[in-house]
C-alpha cells in the first residue's frame, strides 16, 4: 500500500474530472489499473474502495484518475480532495495492454469513460516513437467527449491512427462491425460498462473476433 498525494484536479467535459496524483514510485504498463481507498467515504469497501484504470501514460510521470463524478460516497470524497491530500493505493494489475512493438493494426472500442486505457496506450506509444496503427471506435452518449483534443492531436501527427466518434448510438457487435469491419480480422480491444463488455464481448467472440476486454463496473447504458 502507498499513500499517493493529490497534485491537482481539473474538469475534462461534462461530469468527467481528472485527478492527478504523484506516483509514489509506482510503475505501470499503459492500460493497467490500480485499487484506491478513501477511508473517509465510509466503513465498507462498497463505499470507500474503487478500481480505476490509470489514464496517464507511464511517460507522463504522474497518475491520473479520470472518472465521472457521481453522487456515490467514494466519488464525492474523491472530488472533495485538495492538493496535498492523499489516497491509499494498492497494487497495479491488469493485462489490458497493447505491448506489440510492430505496426500490426488493432481495433480499439470504447464505451464512454471506458476510453481511459486508450489515452494511456496511445500517448505512451507516441512518447516512445512507436506506430499508432489503430482504429479507435469511441461510442459516447452525447458530444461531451473526454480527451477529444488530445486524440485529434495524435491523429494529426499519426496518419495510421483513425478515430470514429460515434455519438448516441447503442453499442453492439453489429454497430462495431459496421464502423470497423476489420474487427473480424484484427485483435480488438473492448472497454466500457461491465454489462456491455460482457454481452457485446460474448457476441463478438461468437463471430470469431480475437478479443481483449476491460470492464468498468458501476456504469450502464444511461451513465457511461
Amino acid at each position: 500500500m502507498a499513500e499517493l498525494k493529490l497534485v491537482s484536479s481539473h474538469d475534462e467535459v461534462g461530469n468527467v474530472r481528472t485527478f492527478i496524483f504523484e506516483t509514489g514510485g509506482a510503475t505501470w504498463l499503459a492500460g493497467q489499473y490500480q485499487t484506491y481507498v478513501l477511508r473517509q467515504a465510509g466503513d465498507n469497501k462498497d463505499d470507500n474502495q474503487r478500481f480505476f484504470t490509470i489514464a496517464a501514460a507511464p511517460s507522463e510521470g504522474e497518475i491520473h484518475i479520470s472518472t465521472r463524478v457521481t453522487e456515490s460516497k467514494f466519488k464525492q470524497a474523491l472530488n472533495a480532495l485538495h492538493p496535498g491530500d492523499t489516497v491509499e493505493a494498492h497494487g497495479i494489475e491488469g493485462d489490458f495492454t497493447w505491448e506489440d512493438v510492430s505496426d500490426t493494426p488493432v481495433v480499439l472500442v470504447a464505451g464512454g469513460i471506458g476510453v481511459t486505457p486508450y489515452r494511456s496506450m496511445l500517448l505512451e506509444r507516441h512518447a516512445q516513437g512507436k506506430p499508432l496503427s489503430a482504429t479507435l471506435v469511441y461510442f459516447t452518449r452525447d458530444d461531451a467527449i473526454p480527451f477529444r483534443a488530445e486524440f485529434d492531436s495524435l491523429v494529426a501527427q499519426h496518419p495510421e491512427l483513425k478515430i470514429d466518434y460515434v455519438i448516441g448510438e447503442a453499442i453492439s457487435a453489429d454497430s462495431i462491425l459496421q464502423h470497423a469491419p476489420q474487427t473480424q480480422s484484427q485483435v480488438t480491444y473492448l472497454s466500457g460498462p461491465e454489462a456491455m463488455v460482457d454481452s457485446v464481448g460474448e457476441d463478438l467472440q461468437k463471430r470469431g473476433v480475437n478479443l481483449k476486454q476491460d470492464w468498468f463496473p458501476g456504469y450502464d447504458a444511461t451513465s457511461y
